[in-house]
């Protein structure tokens, strides 16, 4: 994989597997990966710390256009989900089908080794309705609902689109009411990608 932290920074191409056969779990708890990206200054794309940035920013004339930031972000984000997801055994990769952020992937990767998965499913539930936007970007936010809802596929939990709407709209900061206010007027909810279009929308308005 090569991965660059800024567009000028140098590649970074870890080699060869750390996760085959058997040994992922071992593999996985001795950190290659955190080192690795700890030593590019690149950790904060799988512990969240990095946000993604908006996608559009005002110009000078008021117009929005392309944030260059979100292009480079999203370019350096590929290509490490790509390089994790290259780590992991293939006996292990159908469990990875949904998640599309490396961040996604290094959630996806912790909680799915463990040794108490009906306990595990009952802290993910609970972390799952206490999801909150925060400071986090709209796509951010729903990069998350969806690795946690890959989370409960791979336990072999399915979250229903109703139930993903309500923890969509129940974290969301007061200057996005006018959605939640919408969704709420409706004889039936909005599908989630329709609110999840709506509030991108709303997002961008608001720069």
């Amino acid at each position: 994989m090569a991965t660059t932290h800024t567009t000028d920074s140098d590649s970074v191409e870890p080699s060869g597997s750390v996760f085959t056969d058997d040994l992922v779990v071992t593999s996985f708890l001795r950190h290659e990966v955190r080192l690795i990206l700890a030593g590019y200054d690149l950790l904060g794309f799988l512990d969240g710390s990095l946000s993604a940035p908006t996608r559009f920013v005002q110009a000078s004339d008021g117009t929005l256009v392309a944030n260059p930031s979100a292009s480079v972000f999203n370019q350096q984000d590929n290509l490490l989900t790509s390089w994790l997801l290259s780590t992991i055994s293939s006996s292990f990769l159908s469990f990875f089908t949904d998640v599309g952020t490396a961040s996604n992937v290094w959630l996806m990767a912790n909680n799915l080794f463990v040794a108490d998965p009906s306990t595990k499913q009952s802290h993910l539930r609970h972390e799952f309705h206490s999801l909150k936007k925060g400071s986090l970007s709209i796509r951010s936010y729903v990069d998350k609902i969806k690795g946690l809802c890959a989370l409960f596929a791979a336990f072999g939990s399915q979250i229903s689109e109703a139930e993903r709407s309500t923890v969509l709209l129940a974290g969301l900061l007061l200057k996005f009411k006018v959605v939640v206010s919408s969704d709420s007027l409706t004889s039936a909810p909005l599908p989630f990608q329709r609110l999840v279009n709506a509030l991108l929308e709303c997002e961008a308005r608001q720069m």
